[in-house]
Order: C-alpha cells, then sequence, then structure tokens
C-alpha cells in the first residue's frame, strides 16, 4: 500500500523538527521515535539531505550546528597556555593507578599534552576524543575507547553506544569541558555532548570542569548539572566576575 505524500511529508518534516532540537540521533533512536522501519528512515534521511535539511553520518543524522560550532583544529589554537595552566590544577588528583576520563573538548586536551611528561604509574585514561588519541598513542599512557558515533569536524565520538560504554567503567577523576558557567550550573549546547559527559560523571569519583574566564555567565541550549551535582569549577576567572555571576566559590579549585 503506497503511502500518501502529505503523511511522507508529514513525517519527514517531524523527523526534521526531532534533529533540529536533539542535534543528532542514530539511526535506531530514529526507527523508535517515529515508528517506522530502517529502510523508510534511511529514505527519509536521504531526502532531508537532499534537500539541504541534516547532514547525514555513519549510523545517524545531525543538523548543522556542527558545522556552524567552531571545529576542534579552530579552537585548539586558542589561548592554549591559559588551557595548560587550567590543566596543570588536575595533575594533583591523578595517582599511581587511577582511571581518568578526558571529555572531547580543547581544554579536557590540554590535560593530555601534560600526561606523558607527567610519568604517573599506571594511569588509565578513557575517552572519546581523537586527538586526545592520536596525542597520546604510543606516549606509553594506557588509553581505552569507548567508541560511538563519529562526528568528524569535532573528532569526537557521541551516541547511546558511546554512553552505554562509558557507563561499564569505574572512573577515578573525569575532566569536562563546558561552553558556559552559570548560577543555574554548567552548560553545552549539543544535548548528545551532555549526555555522554554525564555517563562520565556518574561512574566518576570527582569530576572536574575547565572553562576559561569568558565562559563565565555564558548559557547554552542543554545543562550539564547543576551546583548541587558536585562538580568542581577550574578557571582563571576572578573573584569578581564569580560574584558578579553569582558562582558558588565553595566548588572552586584555586589556581
Amino acid at each position: 500500500m503506497r503511502v500518501p505524500k502529505n503523511v511522507v511529508e508529514a513525517r519527514r518534516q517531524l523527523l526534521a523538527d526531532l534533529l533540529q532540537n536533539q542535534r543528532y540521533l542514530p539511526l535506531e533512536q530514529i526507527c523508535i521515535r517515529l515508528s517506522i522501519s530502517a529502510a523508510t528512515a534511511r529514505r527519509d534521511l536521504s531526502e532531508l539531505e537532499r534537500t539541504g535539511r541534516i547532514r547525514r553520518t555513519p549510523g545517524g543524522a545531525l543538523t548543522d550546528f556542527s558545522d556552524k560550532f567552531p571545529s576542534f583544529a579552530e579552537r585548539l589554537g586558542k589561548d592554549s597556555e591559559r588551557k595548560n595552566v587550567l590543566a596543570r590544577q588536575v595533575l594533583p588528583h591523578l595517582v599511581s593507578g587511577s582511571t581518568v576520563y578526558i571529555d572531547g573538548g580543547t581544554t579536557p586536551y590540554a590535560l593530555a599534552r601534560l600526561l606523558p611528561e607527567a610519568e604517573i604509574p599506571g594511569l588509565k585514561v578513557v575517552t572519546n576524543s581523537l586527538p586526545v588519541v592520536e596525542l597520546l598513542s604510543g606516549s606509553g599512557v594506557s588509553l581505552h575507547i569507548p567508541g560511538g558515533d563519529l562526528v568528524a569536524r569535532q573528532s569526537l565520538l557521541i551516541g547511546e553506544r558511546a554512553v552505554r560504554a562509558l557507563r561499564d567503567w569505574k572512573i577515578d577523576v573525569s575532566v569536562l569541558g563546558a561552553e558556559g558557567v552559570t548560577e543555574a550550573g554548567f552548560w553545552n549546547s549539543a544535548p548528545e555532548v551532555v549526555a555522554l559527559q554525564k555517563a562520565a560523571m556518574e561512574n566518576s569519583n570527582k569530576n572536574f570542569v575547565l572553562v576559561t574566564a569568558e565562559k563565565i555567565g555564558h548559557r547554552t541550549g542543554a545543562l550539564l548539572a547543576s551546583w548541587e551535582a558536585g562538580l568542581r569549577l577550574i578557571t582563571d576567572a576572578t573573584a569578581r566576575q564569580l560574584a558578579a555571576e553569582n558562582i558558588p566559590t565553595k566548588e572552586l579549585e584555586k589556581l
């Protein structure tokens, strides 16, 4: 039985709206959300891609947030020394035999740059950041990659498979990035990135968020965690700047 054209168009518009809100969805979730087969989902995705409304990835689809958001390479060279200063505050918390999760942002990446010279015996690094993997490959640091669906421009593995795999890890320290910090908590723009970060947080003994000063007072689309979650903030923001935004200083790691 042939489905009427208006029904097909309505379904595709619903899919486009869903992706606009979620930013990224794996194929299996698209099928579940819309109660359609994988073959139908692929046809709809192909048509939406042809008309420029989405971009497909292996195993899923996303809207153009990845293209609008600066790439990892574009962000990497910005404020690198400031990020190194923040990352150094984490080193005393990494002891022999510990496991650290390194997030996909350029500020957590600064910690990865410090690890080869830190020479922490038995350290395990869990990460979904391909630049971290490339940097530490061959360094002697034990690397573990949970996997997931690749967002190439951000060099990051995300999605439900990544979240499920992260939940199997017992992590001592998680080092996360954020696009904004406000009185309400920590923010990122992509819900799928937040889902990955939350999976790491839930299985970690200590959670640090590294942000440069200009992100204080900035709010984006998805709340990572409120202050009640116990995340520790590492920032180069001044006391005056933090006070102006009502940032709780009890969760602050002093530089």
